[in-house]
């Protein structure tokens, strides 16, 4: 079964993912794919937004998230570039393991939803995620919250979404509740 685990910056996506590889899941990561989409399209992304995002013969990701989370048209138009062939390199990858997990921010956005037998919301306080945010990535508050803002809320996707996880407490409670999405799923799939 194919599971697309969706949710905002910081909300837990990663270690849902972890837990569904615990059950034998294989996990696509989509912000894994986006690295590698910006350096197979490197040359319309320089072309697009200029040298000054190369870093060492590399795209620079923090260059340009700088630009891209500050305006809209900007994220657009990387997403213009990086998307097609994202969503390509996915559906390859989805197609070699039955029990795959796709982990994707943008899995409503960018149509992955319908490679997906099943989709897992993940919900959680803006102050949590941004608390995290900074934690992990190493960012100023405002960066944080600037990309945090700049994704549409889990809200206005619940038409995509199977089942919704909250994640405003510990990770023992989070494991809990994916353990028991993960058992709804092996349901529903021997009745398929």
């Amino acid at each position: 079964m194919i599971v697309g685990i969706t949710g905002n910056y910081c909300s837990g996506k990663d270690s849902a993912s972890l837990i569904f590889a615990d059950h034998g899941y294989s996990i696509i990561d989509v912000d894994k794919i986006g690295y590698e989409a910006l350096e197979v399209k490197k040359d319309e992304i320089i072309s697009a937004f200029g040298g000054e995002v190369v870093l060492d013969g590399l795209i620079d990701r923090k260059k340009l998230g700088e630009i891209v989370f500050k305006k809209s048209e900007e994220k657009k138009k990387l997403e213009a570039i990086a998307h097609p062939w994202m969503i390509r390199r996915v559906k390859t990858l989805s197609e070699r393991d039955k029990n795959t997990v796709i982990n994707a921010a943008l899995l409503v956005e960018m149509c992955l939803f319908v490679l997906c037998d099943f989709v897992l919301g993940i919900e959680i306080d803006e102050e949590i995620a941004v608390t995290r945010g900074i934690k992990r990535d190493h960012l100023s508050r405002e960066e944080v919250v600037g990309r945090w803002r700049a994704q549409i809320p889990l809200k206005e996707k619940l038409y995509y979404v199977d089942k919704i996880i909250d994640n405003n407490g510990g990770i023992d409670d989070f494991k809990e509740k994916i353990a028991g999405v993960i058992k709804q799923i092996v349901k529903v799939a021997q009745y398929k």
